[in-house]
């Protein structure tokens, strides 16, 4: 199983567990749940908001303020051991290791600016961070093909898809950028 596979089933499995418990716990039980688990979820986002932050300045092509974002949280997550723990809630389904989920991003960064060389650097360290980590393998593929190297390409895309990254677009994003790759 893999573990975007394994992820989505836990959110599944606690969510039909909360809804099958709920009307059988006391109310004062039931509220002390609540009371225990919102803010506990708020602080998660607190402390991932320059992440999901830098995210969007990326789709709005805001480089810059993205690889900015990116520092912040890498250094908050590094000085203090309890940011980087509630973070792996609130990162994403393909890792709870907020390191390389920043790294992988960072990568996305440089990529879309064409610093390709850089953009291999920090996916390999989010792969350092955490080796099971698909999302930069396909990143890895989209940059071989950049590069006009399919066999590279197909490697990486091929190990992304064995972690659980399996979005169809990304073959056809790799025979886009191999076409237009130079020879």
């Amino acid at each position: 199983m893999t573990r975007p596979v394994r992820n989505r089933l836990l959110v599944a499995a606690f969510m039909v567990a909360a809804f099958f418990a709920a009307p059988r716990l006391p109310n004062a039980a039931l509220w002390g749940a609540t009371a225990l688990t919102v803010p506990f979820v708020a602080l998660a986002l607190w402390v991932t908001s320059p992440f999901h932050k830098a995210r969007t300045l990326l789709r709005k092509k805001q480089f810059d303020g993205a690889a900015t974002e990116l520092a912040a949280f890498e250094t908050s997550l590094t000085q203090a051991g309890w940011k980087r723990a509630l973070a792996a809630l609130a990162v994403g389904l393909y890792t709870s290791n907020a390191l390389a989920a920043s790294r992988n991003t960072l990568g996305a960064v440089r990529l879309e600016q064409g610093k390709l060389d850089d953009a291999s650097t920090h996916f390999k360290a989010a792969l350092e961070h955490d080796a099971r980590y698909a999302v930069p393998w396909g990143n890895l593929a989209v940059l071989a093909a950049m590069r006009g190297d399919a066999v590279a390409a197909e490697e990486a895309r091929a190990k992304a898809a064995a972690l659980g990254f399996k979005p169809k677009i990304l073959a056809a994003v790799i025979k886009d950028k191999l076409a237009a790759a130079p020879r």
